[in-house]
């Protein structure tokens, strides 16, 4: 959990964003491999973005959607916002909270936006796992993960959680998420074809809502770190995160 300085003198309500780590990781890796305490505190510091809450749940090897072997996403959207929204002083509003993921997370995120739109203002894609097929390696899988029948990994359980399938009830809402998509041009789990790919279906449903950016970089905790702030940066000016006392915030 992240809470932004003045956070105890203030009476404000602060916007929210949730993180949503790889797999094999857990609450700690955005503060220990990604810098994400360092980057919030600049980016608030330069007025970037606004002071939010950072919110960094364990979610193990789920790929953040409900599987076989737990509901996460149904989990995150009547347990966890509730908690937060309650516990913490976190804005209630759509248009004040938002989702950003790496790798597994960004499988998750999407599978959010995608499926509950009505509940984030944006999403941030580092990296994200958008295989047709997951690698013999991925850890989608296991023959106890989330993509599992019959005791064994089924495809046809990853693709109907997949971005394909989500396309056409997706863009059947009335609500659409702003997408930041981001990786590097040597990621092999995450290759820039997939992520044209991507943003080309993306593109055809919300032009205006969606953007691209392939940089130097592996599927690595250094890319994952340096696309964090224009991840945070596309979120603040899609969502227009702001507080009362919030002095004007500035551009790149």
């Amino acid at each position: 959990m992240y809470l932004p300085d003045g956070y105890y003198d203030s009476f404000d309500k602060y916007p929210v964003v949730y993180l949503l780590h790889g797999s094999g990781g857990d609450e700690q890796v955005w503060a220990n491999h990604a810098g994400v305490r360092e980057t919030l505190d600049g980016l608030i510091r330069r007025k970037k973005i606004a002071p939010i809450i950072a919110v960094m749940p364990d979610g193990g090897f789920s790929w953040w959607i409900d599987g076989s072997a737990e509901p996460m996403q149904t989990m995150l959207r009547t347990e966890l916002i509730p908690y937060v929204e309650k516990q913490y002083e976190a804005d209630t509003g759509r248009d004040q909270r938002a989702f950003a993921g790496m790798s597994m997370g960004g499988f998750g995120v999407l599978n959010m936006a995608l499926s509950h739109p009505e509940l984030l203002c944006a999403a941030g894609l580092l990296s994200p796992g958008v295989d047709n097929e997951p690698s013999e390696h991925s850890s989608a899988r296991s023959d106890t993960g989330q993509f599992v029948r019959n005791g064994k990994f089924d495809l046809a359980l990853w693709q109907n959680q997949s971005y394909p399938a989500l396309l056409t009830p997706y863009r059947d809402k009335s609500t659409t998420v702003p997408i930041y998509i981001e990786s590097g041009d040597h990621d092999q789990q995450a290759t820039p074809i997939m992520m044209a790919q991507l943003f080309a279906e993306l593109y055809s449903t919300q032009p205006e809502q969606v953007e691209l950016r392939i940089v130097d970089g592996d599927h690595e905790w250094l890319t994952f770190r340096d696309a964090l702030p224009r991840a945070l940066a596309f979120i603040q000016h899609k969502c227009k995160f702001s507080r009362l006392s919030d002095a004007v915030l500035t551009e790149e």
